[in-house]
């Protein structure tokens, strides 16, 4: 059965590439996809798959029923793409200033409905019923969240998930997965230092907040090179800074932006702490007032320990892949997939599509960014093998 899936996927492959470059030309930003949803929503429907739309917002849920009763296997695509302005100069370069699916998610989406296409006309022949999840509001977060209070996992009920990222820094024809932490938990931060302006020339009458932003982005800094390291990798980033009024004007408030990122809880805890007293001593050294405020855009995703041995037994039969690295490093990404491997057993998998050759080098969140779109039939050849592979687990076990 799987050879002549495969041979139907390679059959639909330039369709799939089709469907991508349409997502690719007409991105849409988290929580606003619903021109993307509309469009899966209208492949499913063209290919007599059930399904419903609006789920957890712009969300879509697909259906594959094998007419055998048991627990589903589910498969999950994010749809979302990213605040930036595409510099690529290629037919399929986004029509949306500002707009861009500069982290795959157009590509993720397009294998999954290869994969639902290719499936939907064996459902029967499946050893377990299929869920497909077309997922909005990664970026932010939230998607993932909103889709689960709608019970997408318990009804049917499922017996594990499966996702995937394409990732330029692999070659095509490469997949790697790991046990333990293959993504970090992520927290967003916002910073406000509050200080007192004056004019330019009486800067000893003045809390300087701008000065204050830079001390504390220097101590940041320090603060990594002592709570890093190789083994249990952690990290503070700045994404945007803004203060002041104008030139003449010694600002009185700045506003900072970052995330954090840690792979575990503990290591979580302690650097919240040393992050928080390091804000303490700040605002105390200047008599200026710092404060914080941390969201969680999804926990430190871990992959299932049976799910990366069954994979990797998987994986290891298939020819197409070239390269297989079954002891992927994590990266410090992050990734909402997380919440849905905390409710059932979870699988994530890194599938190359970068391409020195074709000078598809630039990293995710680029505004060069771009996949080798070879790489999209071996992501959905690994998925439906995945479908087709017979999986057994205690859900008691987990």
């Amino acid at each position: 059965m799987l050879e002549t899936i495969n041979l139907r996927i390679s059959e639909i492959t330039p369709q799939i590439i089709s469907w991508r470059r349409h997502l690719h030309q007409h991105p849409e930003l988290s929580g606003q996809e619903k021109e993307t949803a509309a469009m899966v929503a209208e492949i499913l429907g063209n290919n007599g798959i059930r399904h419903q739309s609006g789920v957890g917002g712009h969300g879509v849920v697909a259906w594959l029923d094998n007419g055998r009763p048991g627990p589903a296997l589910a498969f999950r695509a994010d749809m979302d793409a990213l605040p930036l302005t595409d510099a690529k100069d290629c037919p399929y370069a986004s029509t949306h200033q500002g707009v861009m699916h500069a982290c795959g998610h157009d590509g993720h989406t397009a294998v999954l409905l290869g994969l639902a296409t290719v499936l939907a006309p064996i459902a029967h022949q499946l050893p377990r019923p299929v869920t497909l999840i077309f997922q909005p509001a990664e970026e932010n977060g939230r998607g993932a969240r909103a889709m689960l209070a709608e019970q997408i996992l318990q009804n049917p009920p499922t017996i594990a998930i499966f996702g995937f990222h394409f990732f330029p820094h692999l070659e095509t024809g490469s997949v790697a997965l790991s046990q333990g932490p293959i993504m970090a938990a992520t927290n967003h931060f916002s910073l406000e230092v509050s200080g007192r302006s004056s004019h330019a020339c009486y800067p000893e009458k003045s809390i300087d907040a701008i000065q204050i932003a830079v001390s504390l982005i220097t101590s940041i800094n320090y603060l990594m090179t002592k709570a890093r390291n190789q083994v249990d990798p952690a990290l503070i980033s700045i994404g945007t800074i803004n203060g002041g009024t104008a030139s003449n004007i010694i600002a009185d408030h700045v506003q900072i932006t970052g995330t954090i990122r840690t792979l575990y809880p503990e290591q979580r805890r302690d650097l919240l702490k040393k992050f928080k007293q390091l804000l303490e001593d700040l605002a105390k050294a200047y008599g200026a007032r710092i404060s914080l405020k941390i969201d969680q855009v999804a926990p430190e995703l871990t992959n299932d320990p049976r799910l990366v041995q069954h994979m990797a037994r998987l994986l290891g039969n298939m020819p197409e892949i070239k390269e297989l690295d079954l002891a992927s490093k994590p990266v410090l990404g992050g990734e909402d997939f997380a919440y849905f491997a905390q409710q059932v057993p979870g699988c994530y998998l890194k599938i190359g599509c970068g391409n020195q050759k074709k000078g598809i080098i630039y990293p995710l969140h680029s505004n060069r960014f771009d996949l080798d779109e070879d790489a999209m039939e071996l992501a959905t050849k690994v998925l439906a093998a995945t479908a087709c592979q017979p999986l057994e687990l205690s859900t008691s076990e987990k």
